[in-house]
């Protein structure tokens, strides 16, 4: 994790004047989530609070930016269809629960959907991050690589365009977000983040060249 810890503050790849701040890539997540709004594909959220100074955990490099885990992209909590219908079931879209999860991938194949349980359920698309939210296993994730469901113990964020699913993934799993997901988590037998405070959740956004830099080097 060493590795992670120093990607996620930036000391892993070398900064270049050249790459376009992450400020601007900020802006255009804004454009684009407006325009998704605009075009009825998504809600219209309540924004989140500003980040303050203080929320600041540690320096990060000049041209990356701290934002919440829920301006990055589309977050979603996932559902369980009724198994009263067993139409609703053995079809094409997976339906991912926690132990699907592990640190080296998805299982796809244990469970799906049909096209009528997924308009029960939640479509979540490819390239999303999905992370396990309650029980022993919180903190649990990884990216997809197709279009799946899942159920209530699984948060998702699919990131906007300016954002690498895989950079997310890498942050997400670094100790810091790990620390901060168990903080935010109620309850003491079994903890818990909901949707709304998992969103609050700060991570460094490094600018998009940079991201593809860092995955690259974290893959080697």
């Amino acid at each position: 994790d060493k590795i992670l810890q120093l990607a996620i503050q930036g000391k892993l790849v070398e900064q270049d004047k050249k790459d376009e701040p992450a400020s601007a890539l900020v802006q255009r997540i804004k454009e684009e989530r407006d325009k998704l709004v605009k075009e009825g594909k998504i809600r219209k959220e309540k924004p989140l609070p500003e980040i303050t100074d203080e929320e600041k955990p540690f320096e990060i490099p000049e041209s990356w930016e701290w934002v919440r885990l829920g301006e990055v992209g589309i977050a979603q909590t996932g559902t369980t269809p009724s198994t009263k219908y067993p139409e609703y079931f053995n079809g094409d879209i997976p339906f991912i629960k926690p132990a699907d999860i592990n640190e080296k991938g998805i299982n796809y194949e244990n469970e799906a959907l049909t096209e009528l349980g997924i308009s029960k359920g939640r479509l979540i698309k490819s390239n999303s991050v999905l992370m396990v939210c309650i029980g022993g296993s919180i903190g649990k994730c990884y990216f997809t690589d197709r279009d799946v469901s899942c159920n209530q113990q699984i948060n998702a964020i699919t990131p906007f365009n300016e954002v690498s699913a895989k950079i997310l993934y890498y942050f997400m799993v670094s100790n810091f977000f790990y620390d901060n997901v168990l903080n935010s988590a109620t309850g003491t037998t079994m903890p818990i983040i909901n949707k709304s405070n998992w969103e609050m959740l700060l991570i460094p956004l490094p600018p998009l060249a940079e991201q593809k830099r860092i995955v690259e080097k974290v893959d080697e």
